[in-house]
C-alpha cells in the first residue's frame, strides 16, 4: 500500500508549492484572515495560497474574495500578491472565468503540480516507448504482452519482493540493485514499477523517472543522464523541469542496464577492467549519489567482479541498499498463467528452459509456426533456430556497432572453448573471449567491442571474485556447439585441422545432435569423412558427435564404412532410428544407448562403459553385438508408466505390460480387463486384442471363463522364454517380439 506524504488535502499542497517555488509554505494569517498557505517569495512577492476540498462555484467566489483582501492589504507594503485557488478536482469553466476576471489562478491539485513537472505527459511518452530490453525481440518495439505478477528474491535470504513492495520500498529512501541473467524480465520489472509509482504519484509527490542507460553512453554527469531522458522521448521542454524536480529529491530513479554503458577500451588486467567500469558508470555513480529519493538500478550480475565493486561504482552504500535477484525461470503456476495471458495453450517440452524471454518468443509465434516448432519431428531444432535469432537481433540493438551476425559467430567460436574445458560450460577467461573476437572480426576488440563481450547474453561470472565467464544455459550453448561442427564443411583446411587436433572432452547432448542432425543430412559422406579424420587424429569426441546426428537424421541408412572410434565420448547414441552400419566403438563413455530393434550390420561396441541402457533390461539381455564392461542401469519396466518411457512401439508396450502383469506378478491369472488397464482405447485396444491372440497361439498364455469375463493364466513351461525376451527388449530375436513388431 502507498503511504500518503500528506495526509491531508492543505498538507499535501503546502508540499507542492514549497517544491515550485523553493521556498517554505507555511498557513498564515493576512489582514485579519487564515490562508491555507503563503510563501514569501521575495521581499516584493508573495504566493498566496486557498486550498478547498469542495468544488463548487460559491466556494471558489469565497476564496476570490479572500484573496483580493490579502492582495490590497500587502499593497500597501508594496507587496505583490499571486493567488491561487487549489482544488480537490478540475474546475468548471466557470470557475476559471470568475477566477481570471480577478487575476486569480484557479487549478487542481494535479494541474497546480504541473507548474513544478509536468508529470501526466512524460508518464504518456514514457509509457510508450521501450523499457530496455521489454520488447519485442522480433520488431524491437515496446513489449504488449500483460505482465504477469512474479517476485523477485532478496540475496540477503529477506524472502521474495513483489513490484508493489519494491515501489514502496523506493519511496521510503531505499536504494535498490536488481540483478538477473538475460531474458530474466529485469526491464520489465522497471517497467511495472514505473506504472506503479505512477498511479500513485498524486499522493506521494514523488515521481518515477525511468532511464534506458544503453542511450546515455559517453555521459558523466546525473543532470545529463535526465536531460538526455527527456530528450529521447522527444519532451526537449520538459528537460529543465525533470533536472529541478531531480534537484530537489522528487525523481525516483529507475536505471535500467548498467551493464550497457560499457567500457571504453579492452584489457584482460583485473584491475585495469575495475577502473574502466567505474569510468564508464561515472554518470550513473553521480546521479545516484546527488539524490535523496530511492533509486532502482539494473543490470546483469555477472558484470562486476564482485558485490563490492559493484556498490562501489555505481555510488551505493550497503546500508541503505537492497540486492535483488530476478529468477531465471517461471515457475509451473506462472508459466501458465504467462500462457493463459497470451491466450495459448501450450505444454513446453521439458528440455526447453522456462525462461521470460523465450515463452515472450513462444508467445509471438504464429499457430502455424507453434505447430511446425514444437512437433515430434522438430526435436526443438527449428525453434532454437529461431530462438538463437532472436537473441542475436535482441542484444545487436543495444549497440549499433554490432550486426546480429558478429554476435551469433562470437558464440559459436565461445562454444568451442567450453569443449575442451572439464566443467563443460567453462570457465571462459578474459583472454578467451579476446582470443573468440579476434578470430571472428579479424582485431582486437577495442572500445564499444568490449562491452559487447563483457555483457554477452547467457554467459555468467563463475563466482563472486572471478572475472571468468560460463555459459549459464546448456539449451544455447548445446546447439552453438552443433552450428560449429556444422561449419566445419564450409571453412578452410587449416581450420579443420585445428579443430581435429583438439582433445574435445564435452560431447553434444540431444538436442545439440539433432540441431547437427537437420544441417548434416544432405551431405552425410562429407561428414562421415570429417569422422574418419578426426578420430584418427586427435578428437575422437567429435567423431562421436558427427555418429551420434547421423544416427538422429531423416536418412533412410547410412554406412560408415569401417570406421573405428576409440577413446570418445556420447551423451546419446540412439541406434533405433536411422540404420547403421559398419562401424566400430571401443573405450568409449556413452550415457545414455538405445539399442535398436534389430541387430545393424557390422556394428560392434566393444570394452565401454555406459550409464544407462535402453531395449535391455539386463546384462543378459544385451545383443552380442555389444560388450559393455559397466552399465549404471538399465531400462526398468516394471509398470506401464516406465514401459513407455523405455521407448518400445506401442505393440511391443502392450506385449510387454501383459508379459508383466502375468509372468512377474502373484496370482494365477488376470481378467482381460485388469490386464489391458493403462494402454488405452481405440487402436490400442485393436492391437491389445491382437497380442492377446498372438500369445494364445503360442501357447503363452491361456484363458478360461470367469464370473465376470475371460481371465488369462501364464503357462508357466514358457517362463525362461518370457523371461529371457524381457531381459533382450528391442534386442530380441524370438519370433514372437518379430510377429508383434507387424502389428503396428
Amino acid at each position: 500500500m502507498v503511504e500518503q506524504r500528506w495526509r491531508l488535502l492543505e498538507e499535501q499542497v503546502r508540499g507542492i508549492a514549497a517544491l515550485i517555488f523553493g521556498k517554505p509554505c507555511q498557513p498564515q494569517r493576512i489582514a485579519g484572515v487564515n490562508f491555507d498557505g503563503v510563501i514569501e517569495v521575495s521581499e516584493l512577492e508573495t504566493v498566496v495560497i486557498e486550498i478547498s476540498k469542495q468544488n463548487d462555484l460559491d466556494k471558489v467566489r469565497q476564496g476570490i474574495t479572500r484573496l483580493t483582501l490579502a492582495r490590497q492589504a500587502l499593497a500597501n507594503d508594496g507587496v505583490l500578491v499571486r493567488g491561487y485557488i487549489i482544488l480537490s478536482r478540475e474546475p468548471t469553466q466557470s470557475m476559471l472565468d470568475a477566477a481570471a476576471t480577478a487575476k486569480v489562478i484557479v487549478a487542481s491539485v494535479s494541474q497546480f503540480a504541473a507548474l513544478f513537472f509536468e508529470f501526466p505527459r512524460y508518464k504518456d511518452a514514457r509509457l510508450s516507448a521501450s523499457f530496455g530490453s521489454s520488447i519485442d525481440p522480433i520488431t524491437g518495439k515496446a513489449d504488449k504482452v500483460r505482465y504477469v505478477p512474479v517476485t523477485y528474491m532478496r540475496v540477503d535470504n529477506g524472502g521474495d519482493v513483489s513490484v508493489s513492495e519494491i515501489a514502496n520500498m523506493l519511496l521510503s529512501g531505499t536504494n535498490i540493485v536488481l540483478l538477473g541473467e538475460y531474458g530474466s524480465g529485469k526491464s520489465r520489472c522497471i517497467r511495472e514499477v514505473f506504472s506503479y509509482l505512477s498511479d500513485h504519484w498524486d499522493l506521494t509527490f514523488q515521481f518515477p523517472y525511468a532511464v534506458n542507460l544503453r542511450e546515455c553512453w559517453g555521459l558523466d554527469r546525473g543532470d545529463e543522464i535526465i536531460r538526455r531522458g527527456a530528450h529521447l522521448l522527444g519532451l526537449d521542454d520538459l528537460a529543465p523541469a525533470t533536472v529541478r524536480a531531480y534537484n530537489r529529491d522528487s525523481l525516483v530513479l529507475l536505471l535500467d542496464g548498467f551493464d550497457e554503458l560499457g567500457s571504453q577500451s579492452w584489457s584482460t588486467d583485473e584491475s585495469r577492467l575495475r577502473q574502466l567500469r567505474a569510468r564508464a558508470l561515472a554518470g550513473v555513480k553521480d546521479a545516484i549519489t546527488k539524490t535523496g529519493s530511492g533509486c532502482l538500478v539494473a543490470g546483469r550480475e555477472h558484470y562486476f567482479s564482485s558485490t563490492e565493486e559493484m556498490l562501489s561504482a555505481l555510488g551505493l552504500s550497503e546500508g541503505r541498499t537492497v540486492i535483488l535477484q530476478s529468477k531465471d525461470q517461471f515457475t509451473d503456476e506462472e508459466l501458465e498463467q504467462y500462457f493463459d495471458v497470451a491466450g495459448l495453450a501450450i505444454d513446453l517440452p521439458t528440455w526447453l528452459p522456462k525462461k521470460p524471454l523465450i515463452c515472450q518468443t513462444i508467445a509471438l509465434l504464429s499457430d502455424e509456426e507453434l505447430g511446425q516448432m514444437f512437433s515430434i519431428q522438430s526435436e526443438g531444432v527449428e525453434f532454437w533456430n529461431h530462438f538463437i535469432r532472436v537473441v542475436c537481433q535482441r542484444d545487436a540493438r543495444i549497440n549499433a556497432f554490432f550486426d546480429p551476425n558478429t554476435i551469433y559467430r562470437v558464440f559459436v567460436a565461445l562454444s568451442r572453448i567450453t569443449r575442451r574445458r572439464p566443467s563443460n560450460i567453462g570457465p571462459i577467461s578474459q583472454r578467451d573471449l579476446q582470443d573468440a573476437f579476434e578470430a571472428v572480426v579479424g582485431q582486437l576488440p577495442v572500445e564499444e567491442a568490449s562491452a559487447m563481450l563483457q555483457r554477452l547474453p547467457s554467459l555468467g561470472r563463475i563466482g563472486a571474485e572471478s572475472q571468468d565467464r560460463q555459459f549459464v544455459d546448456m539449451f544455447i550453448l548445446d546447439g552453438l556447439r552443433a552450428k560449429d561442427v556444422a561449419s566445419l564443411v564450409n571453412v578452410d583446411e587449416l581450420q579443420r585441422q585445428r579443430a581435429f587436433a583438439e582433445a574435445w572432452v564435452n560431447p553434444l547432448e540431444p538436442l545439440g545432435q539433432a540441431i547437427l542432425a537437420a544441417d548434416l543430412k544432405d551431405r552425410v559422406d562429407q561428414f562421415r569423412q570429417i569422422a574418419v579424420r578426426s578420430t584418427a587424429a586427435n578428437n575422437p569426441t567429435l567423431s562421436c558427435d558427427i555418429l551420434a546426428s547421423i544416427c538422429r537424421a531423416d536418412i533412410a541408412s547410412a554406412d560408415f564404412q569401417g570406421l573405428v572410434i576409440s577413446g570418445g565420448a556420447f551423451t546419446e547414441l540412439t541406434l533405433n532410428d536411422t540404420p547403421i552400419a559398419n562401424v566400430t566403438i571401443s573405450d568409449s563413455t556413452i550415457e545414455h544407448l538405445v539399442l535398436p530393434n534389430s541387430p545393424p550390420p557390422n556394428v560392434l561396441i566393444q570394452k565401454s562403459l555406459a550409464e544407462k541402457v535402453s531395449g535391455a533390461a539386463s546384462f543378459s539381455g544385451l545383443p552380442p553385438w555389444v560388450h559393455l564392461e559397466s552399465v549404471d542401469r538399465f531400462d526398468s519396466v516394471q509398470t506401464v508408466a516406465l514401459i513407455r518411457k523405455a521407448g518400445l512401439s506401442p505393440a511391443h508396450e502392450i506385449l510387454v505390460g501383459i508379459l508383466k502383469k502375468t509372468f512377474k506378478q502373484k496370482g494365477a491369472g488376470r481378467k482381460e480387463e485388469a490386464l489391458l488397464r493403462g494402454f488405452g482405447s481405440g487402436s490400442s485396444k485393436k492391437i491389445a486384442g491382437a497380442v492377446l491372440g498372438l500369445l494364445m497361439r503360442e501357447d503363452i498364455l491361456d484363458r478360461h471363463k470367469g464370473d465376470e469375463g475371460w481371465i488369462y493364466s501364464p503357462s508357466r513351461n514358457q517362463t525362461a522364454r518370457v523371461s529371457t525376451l524381457l531381459d533382450q527388449l528391442r534386442s530380441s530375436r524370438d519370433d514372437l517380439w518379430t510377429a508383434v513388431e507387424r502389428l503396428n
